[in-house]
């Protein structure tokens, strides 16, 4: 009951009433000794707070969940202990502190027992890590992230920070091709993420010369963020906003809006910079004792060596795991030049398929070659157009994207789709998208 309550007030953006809600249920929690209601309920307003920026505020009740979980290796709560950990770590601009927490969520989401709750907790997991990745720039990493959430299941904020990368690279169409995509999961979203995507379509009308439009989508994302008091998002929305204006010349709403984001960004630092001095603090603190504890340990085994003669069997199992080492080095280095050419390699059949390009075909052969030569081996009287057709489902396109990108109606894909269908010998009860990725 309290996490069904949870769920609907988070979805429509009601963290505040989340917050007195939480603690009504803290109070008769301990009332009755249930422990997990405490710390359920403590972690709640944890990330009610942080959607707030009360990050301060949220890293003081994460300390007092994680002592009253201190003995308690529940995995659920162990996972969002350390997810909200890293979440406010990120922000405050420590993102290998972020990615240490991140980890140890990832190990204790490992042993929940629901499948479905731990694919959503992982997901999670990959999405932070891709946003810390971005941020120290380390490229490879954010794709490998990418591939891992896509594995797990699409969400809306993948597909906006996937559009807003090509936004950057000036790539509009294939921007739209994602934010569309986003679009598809608008309705199911929670407020701050459509607050986002309406942001970012503002930003690729924008790129359009579209200044009418843009300010449109723009004032529709900040009356979201404003309503919810996101104020970080309502900064990024004020910057765009005086950005767009300047652009237009017009001079006196570029000061207003120029105003309101400076007054809100100085609030934000300040409150960001009282709480980054206590949180790196503490850091150091956690660094001290750990290296106490390494201490101890080394002296401990140093001991035991000596005692046991066991240097001698130690150099052996030295010099066999360097062998070992090597191997694994060279194969994991294989992976990463591997996977680099996926990734360059999908986003641009995805881009030639977008733009009609001849080339389509070729790459496409090339990234797929088993689908490709199944096709024609097990289907020989399959022709260009339909091998084409089967090539745009395999890559996830909709009916409606291929008529777009094809110029053809939608009435055509189906009849299309209905006559390949015929062609191939499949069931009537058998999906044709489900068969062409199964293949």
């Amino acid at each position: 009951m309290q996490l069904k309550e949870y769920a609907r007030l988070q979805d429509i953006g009601d963290y505040k009433s989340i917050i007195l809600n939480e603690q009504k249920l803290i109070k008769e929690s301990e009332e009755l000794d249930y422990t997990k209601g405490i710390i359920t309920g403590y972690l709640n307003i944890v990330n009610s707070l942080f959607v707030l920026n009360n990050n301060k505020e949220s890293l003081h009740f994460l300390d007092i969940a994680k002592q009253k979980l201190e003995k308690d290796q529940d995995p659920v709560l162990n996972a969002r202990l350390y997810f909200f950990y890293a979440r406010n770590y990120s922000v405050l601009g420590l993102y290998e502190q972020s990615n240490k927490n991140l980890n140890k969520a990832l190990q204790f989401s490992a042993n929940m027992s629901n499948i479905e709750e731990r694919k959503k907790r992982e997901y999670l997991i990959y999405t932070w890590k891709r946003k810390n990745f971005m941020q120290l720039q380390l490229t490879d990493s954010v794709f490998k992230m990418e591939r891992k959430s896509l594995a797990l299941g699409a969400e809306i904020e993948l597909y906006v920070a996937i559009a807003e990368r090509n936004l950057d690279s000036k790539k509009i169409d294939s921007t739209e091709y994602y934010l569309n995509k986003a679009l598809q999961l608008y309705k199911k979203s929670t407020a701050r993420q459509q607050a986002v995507v309406l942001r970012t379509f503002g930003k690729m009308y924008v790129e359009r010369k579209d200044n009418k439009k843009a300010l449109d989508y723009f004032f529709r994302s900040l009356e979201l963020s404003q309503k919810l008091g996101l104020k970080k998002v309502s900064l990024e929305t004020y910057k765009e906003i005086y950005e767009t204006y300047k652009s237009m010349d017009e001079v006196d709403h570029e000061k207003e809006f120029l105003e309101k984001y400076t007054v809100l960004n100085d609030s934000l630092n300040k409150a960001e910079k009282s709480i980054l001095n206590s949180t790196i603090e503490k850091c150091l603190k956690e660094k001290e004792k750990d290296e106490k504890k390494k201490f101890h340990y080394i002296t401990i085994a140093i001991i035991l060596i000596v005692i046991t003669i066991g240097i001698i069997l130690f150099s052996i199992y030295k010099k066999n795991n360097r062998y070992k080492d090597i191997l694994i080095d060279k194969k994991n280095k294989d992976i990463d030049v591997l996977e680099k050419k996926l990734d360059t390699s999908y986003e641009e059949v995805i881009q030639l398929a977008i733009n009609g390009d001849n080339l389509f075909m070729v790459k496409f052969k090339e990234i797929y070659p088993d689908f490709y030569n199944s096709l024609i081996k097990c289907y020989p009287d399959l022709n260009a157009g339909d091998l084409k057709f089967c090539a745009l489902v395999r890559l996830n396109f909709s009916n409606k994207e291929i008529a777009q990108y094809g110029n053809m109606s939608v009435r055509t894909v189906e009849s299309k789709k209905y006559r390949l269908r015929k062609k191939i010998g499949l069931p009537a009860n058998t999906d044709f998208n489900k068969w062409i990725s199964d293949q």
